[in-house]
């Protein structure tokens, strides 16, 4: 059963046509699931799920392509994206800048998600002028977090 209902596919595949400006890259890493329980190896529980709910959004847009690793087969391209747990992916396109996301992008977040790969297909933001400004004042590395909690 699909996670995003065929309504809402039509709506974001007519956002994507009239928003995506150039191709996007989401590179996902995951665990895969095993009949086995591990003692002191935590399950992801949410991996298949996102792994499922990213292949139905790339599904929307040919200028969006999705990338799925096992975490276990590539510690150093998780590395170097920063990527330390799952499930995890990376947004990357147009601009320099690269999204990260931590878990599923559910509820308020999967709107979110979808507004950053339309920025990331443009390399800009609607960021305000004088937020712009802020920002590229700014002398040293700042890395923000953003907690939510599904409902």
């Amino acid at each position: 059963m699909a996670l995003i209902s065929d309504k809402d596919r039509e709506a974001i595949q007519k956002h994507f046509e009239e928003q995506l400006e150039s191709n996007v890259q989401i590179t996902m890493f995951t665990e895969r699931s095993s009949p086995i329980i591990i003692p002191g190896k935590e399950v992801c529980e949410t991996c298949d799920q996102t792994q499922e709910l990213l292949e139905e959004v790339a599904a929307t847009s040919d200028k969006i392509a999705l990338d799925v690793h096992e975490i276990g087969e590539s510690r150093e391209k998780a590395a170097e994206l920063g990527i330390d747990r799952v499930p995890a992916f990376v947004v990357s396109g147009a601009g320099k800048g690269r999204v990260r996301f931590f878990g599923i992008p559910s509820g308020y977040e999967f709107s979110a998600f979808i507004e950053d790969l339309v920025d990331v297909s443009r390399g800009s933001t609607d960021l305000s002028a004088d937020t712009r400004g802020y920002i590229q004042s700014l002398n040293q590395d700042v890395n923000i977090k953003v907690f939510t909690t599904p409902t």
